[in-house]
């Protein structure tokens, strides 16, 4: 039957719910049930509480004593359910509680309340154990895995057997979204989590009290929006009024701890905001000064304070004033009170002061202390009770923020000191590094750990080509590119030892960034921070490019010659040894060909040096058939070449000093004429002729000597006979060189003789030796050897010396002055000539016009422009000039005619065989007819018959010089000659008058 009537209540109910979804909300004031216009009221009140929650709140305050009284009555039966004995244990209430911690707490809490309590650990297992036994009560948490207590409340409710069963949900109340949640679900009551253990227990027992009271009619149903969704409610008006006052307790409740936590949390914002602004106001100030003004600005805003003042503590004790506002303290410490005094303690409350000998006035001190000590005391002027408690706390921490500025501000001023002078030591250190850096030739670059450039100095501009402005911020390996196209830069910072403290080193060739390559040598080096992580990597590189360079030259030079790119003598005596090795004894014989050409030394006087460089030059391309073979081919001295050769017997190497030498008989050419040389060859053979390099080269000298006597074969095997003529020509060197410094060298003089008077009009000086052994050795033995030596320079200045100053003796003896000829060599003849002819013209006194200079034809031409330039130079000093030996080199007449020269000197070749041949005769008269033309003297020499001496004097011979008049004497006969004026008798010579052309020529400078 029970059954029955749960099942008959089910349906009757669902019926209603369907009725009420169907059919509008009946209007407040017209339900026909008992109680609607309540429950009207409680639906307009939860309508008005979701659409306008401002209006809920006001008509909830215009309700508050009514709502008070209802408070009271059911909090009766709380008091009384706290006071009654402990129930029977028929009342079971099952706790759903998912924290076991909680779930615990409640079950201890309830059954001291005299109730059987049962646990469940979530909805689900809470249903089940209803269904199982239904509870007298449910108390059920919300939020729970599996099931929350809403739904579990919902499938409470929906339960015919279950329905009656009250069900408590422990909320946070966090919005009305839950109280609607509840009421939908069917919930009897909410208690605001955490709860008050008294207001549990009368809640849970008012309750059960209410149980019984509820009205068997069906529940009423009503529609509520919130926030957009429309809720259908199905509440008994019990449930729904015993909801809305356990939710209004809770919101009373909350509002006046709500007030309460509003002034405390107010108080705690004005102390806050006035510490902030206090602590605001010092953190910008950096001196004690401006911490003190600042401070007592900020304190003045405080209500109760009417002044304020700031002393601080000195070294012996003493106060002094920092700061103050609206009052000034005195000075007498002695009947100042402790707080003045700074003997009040650091921290705690400080006490208000009526009056002190230092402040008369009511006043508190507060310490200005920090963990170090008190440095100093605030002083505030107050009245008493115009601060409270807390505000006196917080000025307390005021003091305690003062203190912290004061301190920090003096470590500022200390640490503001030690910055300044670590800054100007830094500067100073970074700009002398930056002055070394960016003045030093070496390369530094600074790169981070990451391969990008940081730092790139001038050095680097320079040799990579790089600005800096470019490379930094670039990867290194970007501007440092290799050579050979290398990652090897790239993987030296991927997988380099970054851990090594040793400087390491890189060397290769780098490309800069117009494409050239050059060769670098790095010093590396990683530079650590102090957890020791990498922070950059310091390079500073040499560029040697100009050292390989030179290094390279230098090896070129030491091992070809630069003129002809054949090895020199350094190189082939290398190959020399190498060939020795290779010989095998007794079936092969190596051999040392030394190859010359004679007529080298007379091109190179004749066409320049620059046609003696081609005939080498072609004499080297010749050669370069035997330099690709297995001989070894090279320049070894000016015009001297050697080939080191293998054959299998002599007769191989006399047929290759013949093909050599056929090869070198063909004509060489040079500016469209065809030149000769004249080859020969010396040969010298190894072991026999020598060991090494030095003997052969020794040997084939010699060789080559004799080979140029032979006009059939020109070339020569060594002999050791041959070695007799070279051991007695390195004698004469060195007696040579000691002859200078003993004054051995002596001057004869050859008179010089005019046709037209026979008088003596001048002495070519002429250098002979008297050697301590040999006697006087004429000037054909040792000139050439000085030429080749180079004694030629100081022998041929001691030669003009001396000439001059025996010039000078003779005028000093009243003797009639003539001009003395000096003759130059070709090596003399520089450009220091003219500084050499005035320095000695200066020295002895000799007037210029005295002392004339000869110069060889081939010697003049070797630089035409140059011997133009030197001869006016001298012509402008006054002395004579005369071209010597004409007619046996190699003249240009268009230089010839602007040459400022006087005198033509016919070589005596031409005079020797002028008497019986013809062609000599037609050229000393073209030679005088031509110098005449030019306006030129001519002087013939060699004159040593009268044919010779009627001939030229019947073709205008100007003047003669020979053995016919005189050989060369010493200066004491040729001062007898000219004391007794002896002269040449020309009475009866059928001489030819002279005719030159007038003289309009004036000198001027060729064309180069």
């Amino acid at each position: 039957m029970a059954v029955a009537g749960a099942r008959a209540r089910y349906w009757r109910r669902r019926q209603s719910e369907r009725r009420t979804e169907r059919a509008p909300a009946c209007p407040a004031g017209r339900s026909g049930r008992a109680g609607a216009p309540a429950a009207g009221r409680g639906r307009r009140a939860l309508r008005q509480a979701a659409v306008d929650p401002g209006r809920a709140a006001r008509c909830a305050g215009a309700r508050t004593g009514r709502r008070h009284s209802l408070q009271s009555v059911t909090r009766t039966p709380n008091c009384h359910a706290m006071n009654r004995p402990a129930r029977e244990p028929t009342i079971d209430i099952l706790v759903v509680e998912d924290s076991a911690t909680q779930a615990q707490y409640l079950a201890q809490l309830l059954e001291a309340g005299g109730y059987r309590v049962r646990v469940a650990a979530n909805g689900r297992a809470a249903l089940d154990a209803a269904r199982s036994s239904a509870p007298t009560l449910i108390v059920s948490d919300i939020a729970m895995p599996e099931m929350d207590g809403f739904a579990m409340c919902h499938a409470i409710k929906q339960d015919p057997l279950l329905r009656d069963v009250p069900v408590i949900l422990l909320t946070a109340l966090s919005s009305l979204h839950d109280v609607i949640k509840g009421l939908d679900c069917g919930a009897d009551n909410f208690l605001r989590k955490p709860f008050d253990d008294r207001y549990l227990l009368g809640r849970i027992g008012a309750v059960l009290a209410g149980r019984t009271q509820r009205s068997a009619a069906p529940p009423s149903a009503m529609q509520v929006t919130i926030a957009g969704q429309t809720h259908a409610i199905t509440a008994e008006r019990r449930q729904i009024f015993d909801l809305l006052l356990s939710t209004y307790e809770e919101a009373i409740r909350m509002a006046a701890q709500l007030r309460q936590q509003q002034e405390r949390i107010a108080h705690s914002y004005d102390a806050l905001e006035g510490l902030y602004k206090i602590a605001e106001a010092l953190n910008p100030a950096l001196t004690e000064g401006a911490v003190a003004d600042l401070a007592l600005d900020r304190l003045l805003a405080f209500p109760g304070v009417l002044g304020a003042s700031i002393r601080l503590f000195g070294a012996a004790g003493a106060t002094r004033l920092v700061a103050s506002r609206d009052f000034v303290p005195t000075t007498d410490d002695g009947a100042a009170c402790a707080g003045c005094r700074g003997d009040a303690p650091v921290r705690g409350a400080p006490q208000l002061v009526q009056s002190c000998g230092m402040v008369p006035h009511p006043h508190a001190c507060i310490a200005l202390g920090t963990g170090a000590g008190s440095r100093g005391v605030l002083c505030l002027l107050t009245v008493e009770g115009a601060l409270g408690a807390e505000q006196w706390h917080v000025l307390e921490t005021v003091g305690s923020q003062i203190a912290v500025a004061l301190e920090r501000s003096r470590l500022y001023g200390d640490m503001e000191a030690q910055v300044r002078d670590r800054t100007d030591a830094w500067q100073s250190e970074r700009q002398l590094l930056s002055a070394v850096v960016n003045t030093t030739g070496a390369l530094v670059c600074l790169i981070d750990a990451a391969g990008v450039i940081r730092l790139f100095n001038p050095a680097c501009e320079r040799v990579l080509g790089w600005t800096a402005a470019e490379a930094i911020g670039q990867p290194c390996w970007e501007v440092f590119g290799r050579a050979n196209g290398s990652a090897a830069l790239r993987e030296f910072f991927e997988h380099a030892p970054r851990n090594a403290d040793k400087p390491s080193h890189l060397r290769g060739e780098w490309l800069a960034r117009d494409g050239g390559v050059r060769s670098i040598l790095w010093s590396t080096t990683w530079l650590h921070r102090a957890d020791g992580t990498i922070e950059y990597f310091v390079a500073t590189g040499i560029d040697t490019t100009e050292l390989r360079g030179a290094e390279a030259r230098l090896n070129y030079v030491s091992n070809f010659d630069v003129l002809t790119g054949l090895p020199n003598r350094i190189l082939l005596r290398e190959r020399l040894l190498q060939l020795k090795e290779k010989a095998a004894p007794g079936t092969q014989v190596l051999g040392f060909l030394m190859l010359k050409g004679d007529r080298l030394r007379v091109i190179g006087d004749s066409l320049g040096i620059e046609a003696e460089k081609a005939m080498l030059t072609q004499m080297a391309a010749r050669l370069g058939q035997w330099a690709q073979g297995a001989d070894s081919v090279g320049r070894i001295g000016e015009r001297t070449f050697a080939i080191a050769a293998l054959r299998d017997s002599v007769g191989g190497l006399s047929s290759l000093a013949r093909l050599v030498l056929t090869v070198m008989r063909e004509p060489f050419e040079y500016e469209g004429q065809e030149l000769y040389i004249e080859p020969c060859i010396g040969i010298a053979l190894l072991p026999n002729d020598g060991e090494d390099y030095d003997s052969l080269a020794h040997a084939a000298e010699a060789a080559v000597r004799r080979a140029r006597a032979n006009d059939a074969e020109r070339y020569e095997f060594y002999r050791p006979e041959l070695n007799k003529g070279a051991h007695e020509r390195f004698q004469l060197e060195g007696a040579m060189r000691r002859a200078l410094e003993r004054d051995e060298f002596v001057l004869h003089y050859q008179p010089q003789v005019s046709l037209a008077s026979g008088a003596i009009i001048g002495m070519e000086a002429l250098v002979r030796w008297q050697h301590p052994e040999l006697g006087l050795i004429a000037p054909g033995v040792f000139i050439g050897l000085a030429e080749e030596t180079g004694l030629i320079l100081p022998l041929g200045e001691w030669v003009m010396r001396r000439a001059c100053e025996q010039s000078c003796e003779w005028q000093r003896a009243s003797l009639p002055p003539v001009p003395v000829s000096v003759n130059l060599s070709a090596r003399q003849f520089t450009d220091n000539i003219a500084d050499t002819v005035g320095r000695i013209l200066a020295q002895t006194g000799l007037a210029p016009q005295l002392l004339e200079l000869e110069l060889t034809e081939s010697a003049s031409m070797e630089d035409p422009q140059r011997t133009f330039e030197i001869l006016c130079e001298l012509k402008k000093m006054g002395v004579q000039l005369a071209i010597d030996d004409f007619g046996t080199g190699y003249s240009n007449l268009n230089y010839l005619k602007r040459f400022p020269v006087d005198k033509l000197k016919l070589d005596q070749s031409f005079v020797k065989d002028i008497t019986t041949d013809q062609d000599d005769l037609a050229i000393a008269r073209a030679v005088i007819a031509m110098a005449h033309g030019l306006r030129l003297t001519v002087i013939a020499e060699g004159v040593e018959t009268a044919g010779q001496l009627a001939l030229l004097a019947e073709n205008g011979c100007d003047e003669i010089q020979g053995y016919y008049f005189s050989r060369p004497v010493d200066a004491e006969t040729c001062a007898r000659m000219l004391g007794e004026g002896r002269a040449l008798q020309v009475s009866g010579l059928l001489r030819q008058p002279a005719t030159r052309a007038r003289r309009l020529r004036r000198v001027t400078r060729p064309a180069a």
